[in-house]
């Protein structure tokens, strides 16, 4: 399948790599490290654009390498992006956590967090699983 397209890449910073998979046919990103709280929404605020932009059902997340989400910032996240994307469309959101530390710890009370009919979010320890649950596989 080879390297996606440059108009497929939605964000490429030191923090986030966003972009539309069109052959599992999913919005991806990959956390690289600390965010701080404009550059955190920026990012996701680019998620939600690329899940609109590509009508996207599905969207995987990898989060093994974020650190902390403070507690405002979590509650953006819940009270005001995810309804979005679930507004957008979006079924399924897949979350690939670490092992273990305080970014899965934090990433993992986002997912309680959230109670938002119509979009099913779910934690895994593979981007392998996640893909797969996210395509209904």
């Amino acid at each position: 399948m080879g390297e996606p397209a440059e108009d497929d890449v939605y964000l490429d910073e030191p923090w986030l790599h966003v972009r539309w998979d069109a052959g599992h046919g999913c919005v991806q990103s990959e956390w690289k490290g600390f965010a701080n709280s404009a550059e955190f929404r920026a990012g996701l605020n680019k998620v939600l654009q690329a899940i609109r932009e590509e009508h996207a059902i599905g969207y995987v997340s990898d989060t093994r390498k974020i650190k902390v989400i403070v507690q405002e910032d979590q509650k953006w996240a819940t009270e005001t992006l995810i309804p979005h994307m679930a507004a957008a469309g979006l079924k399924r959101m897949a979350l690939v956590t670490a092992p273990s530390g305080l970014g899965k710890i934090t990433v993992e009370e986002v997912v309680h967090m959230v109670n938002n009919k119509g979009l099913l979010l779910r934690t895994f320890d593979s981007k392998a699983a996640a893909m797969s649950w996210v395509r209904g596989d």
